[in-house]
């Protein structure tokens, strides 16, 4: 979403406030994929902060909750889950370049890496590709359904919280004991 800084730029607000929800499949510009088996639905990231004059420079400061879906890693069932994280961006213009700036190097690199800078464009500035990229590496490896999932049977593939398997697990007994576990199963007999 295209955010209108004119104001801010024109130093008539110090500062700009947002609120709003977007769907990843409609970011404009080039941005970090999601894993594979995860989904964002529809409005399914929503962003909020604000963008300020801060002592001379323009920050993007924001607030990013995503509902995502995946399967849980242990026994596949479908996992609704949120994460949030907050993320700021320093804003520049292109006459920013043609300014010296100590701060960057001489390439135009903020520090030597261009990742925490978001540049105006026609007084707008478009942050969706950025806390996409965000996005990506805030989402975890691997999701659970519940901390304790028993998983699925290695032995018949069905799951165990379900109790749908039946398969009994064999113990492995140590050798050295082995002699008692034949006096435990006598007993059982």
């Amino acid at each position: 979403m295209k955010l209108d800084l004119s104001e801010l730029l024109g130093g008539k607000r110090p500062a700009i406030s947002f609120d709003y929800a977007f769907d990843p499949t409609q970011v404009d510009d080039e941005c970090a994929a999601l894993p594979p088996d995860v989904s964002v639905p529809a409005n399914g990231i929503r962003v909020r902060g604000e963008a300020l004059d801060s002592f001379g420079c323009l920050m993007f400061r924001a607030r990013v909750d995503v509902t995502y879906d995946t399967r849980c890693a242990r026994c596949l069932d479908p996992v609704r889950k949120t994460v949030s994280f907050d993320m700021e961006r320093t804003v520049l213009t292109d006459r920013d370049l043609d300014r010296d700036l100590s701060h960057l190097t001489e390439d135009g690199e903020w520090d030597g890496v261009t990742d925490d800078i978001l540049w105006i464009n026609e007084g707008s500035v478009n942050p969706d590709a950025d806390i996409m990229e965000e996005v990506s590496l805030s989402i975890p490896t691997f999701d659970l359904c519940e901390p304790d999932c028993p998983g699925l049977c290695p032995k018949c593939g069905k799951k165990r919280k379900d109790g749908g398997c039946e398969c009994r697990e064999e113990k492995k007994i140590n050798p050295d004991f082995a002699i008692l576990q034949k006096l435990l199963d006598k007993k059982e007999d």
